[in-house]
Parts: C-alpha cells; sequence; structure tokens
C-alpha cells in the first residue's frame, strides 16, 4: 500500500516524539543515581556557568523599574529560561553523557524548539534530589499559584511578545522577574548549598 507525503510525515513526527519521550523518561530516572560529586565537579569547573542568566535578570530589573513592560519581560524570561536549561540541566546532561562536546550536542538536540513542558519531570528530578524542593507543589514567596504555572504563563507571555509583538502589563513583567530571580537566587543556591557551594556575583565559588 503506498504511502502519502502527510503518512510519511505523521509517522516521522510519532516515531521521533516516542524517541524523545523514552530519552526523557531515562534521563529523570537517571538523576536520581547522580553522584553529587559530578554535579559538583561541573560547577566547579564552570564558575561562570549562571552569569548570562544573573546579567538578563539584571537587565530586566532595570527596564521594569523604567517603565519598559515588555523589554523587562523579555529579558526574565530569557534569564528564566537560560536558568533552567544551562544552569540546572546542562550540568547533568554533562555528567551522564561524560563528554564536554558530545553533552553540548545533546543538550542542543533536546532543548531546541521544544516547550516549557517537555522539561517539567527533568527538573521535578533535579530540584527534588538537590535541592529538595517539590517542583509539583511548590509557591514562591508572595505567590498565589504554583512556581511551575508561572513558569509556562511567563514562557508563553514572552514568545508572544517576541513572535507576535504583543504587548506586555506591567504585573506580567514583575511577575516574570520575580520567577527568574526565585530562580536562580532562591533554588540555584539551594542546590548549590547542598554541593558546599555558593553564588557570589553570578560565579560558583567553594563555601
Amino acid at each position: 500500500m503506498s504511502h502519502t507525503y502527510e503518512d510519511l510525515a505523521l509517522d516521522y513526527e510519532f516515531e521521533r516524539q516516542e524517541v524523545e519521550e523514552e530519552w526523557e523518561r531515562h534521563l529523570s530516572e537517571a538523576v536520581g543515581l547522580f553522584a553529587e560529586g559530578r554535579l559538583k565537579s561541573y560547577y566547579v569547573a564552570h564558575p561562570d556557568v549562571a552569569q548570562r542568566a544573573t546579567e538578563a535578570l539584571a537587565y530586566s530589573k532595570a527596564l521594569l523599574a523604567q517603565g519598559h513592560s515588555r523589554a523587562a519581560l523579555v529579558f526574565a524570561g530569557t534569564a528564566m529560561e537560560v536558568g533552567y536549561k544551562a544552569v540546572l540541566l546542562r550540568p547533568i546532561v554533562s555528567g551522564l553523557v561524560h563528554t564536554e562536546g558530545l553533552a553540548e550536542v545533546v543538550m542542543l538536540l533536546a532543548t531546541e524548539h521544544t516547550g516549557l513542558e517537555r522539561f517539567f519531570e527533568l527538573l521535578a528530578a533535579v530540584l527534588a534530589e538537590f535541592g529538595s524542593v517539590d517542583l509539583k507543589t511548590f509557591v514562591r514567596q508572595g505567590a498565589k499559584r504554583r512556581f511551575w504555572d508561572e513558569m509556562k504563563a511567563i514562557s508563553s507571555a514572552r514568545n508572544d511578545v517576541v513572535h507576535k509583538g504583543t504587548d506586555a502589563t506591567e504585573e506580567t513583567a514583575a511577575m516574570a522577574v520575580a520567577v527568574a530571580e526565585t530562580l536562580l537566587d532562591v533554588l540555584l543556591p539551594r542546590i548549590l548549598d547542598n554541593l558546599g557551594l555558593k553564588l557570589q556575583a553570578g560565579n560558583v565559588i567553594q563555601q
């Protein structure tokens, strides 16, 4: 029986999703077996891992103070995205793959053009294992809904600004800044503290 282009495209998409889901499931399970020593080694070898995220957060705060809500939202969303991808997930992928160059390729393949929702299980596993934080229930101080729900809302709002040119309210921009700040100034330090490390001026240092 012959297959149309649409049939082949649907088959390919189905197989691609199956492979991605299988990879994500095994990677999430592997977090529990990941040695703290290997995670600490990554942060020690890459002390500037959080610099770009913290710089983007600083820009977002300055822009918000000046009344530039859309720009503040974009930079806060960027700080959040760089924070969870480069600062939290990449060290885990690097430790599991063992080869720095290959880890970068795997990380790009895993995160490029995919929605935030796909990273929930992996992020939850990382935060639970190394930060004693339950992402399924965690609510940041002063918020009324789950931190994860806020992250998704910010990701969507940022994409709307960047790709559709929509406006952003000061309230949304302020939430984005607060969420990025919580990720980088509250959750990341919890993980680092458990490893005997701390964040100072955007750099990871030994305590």
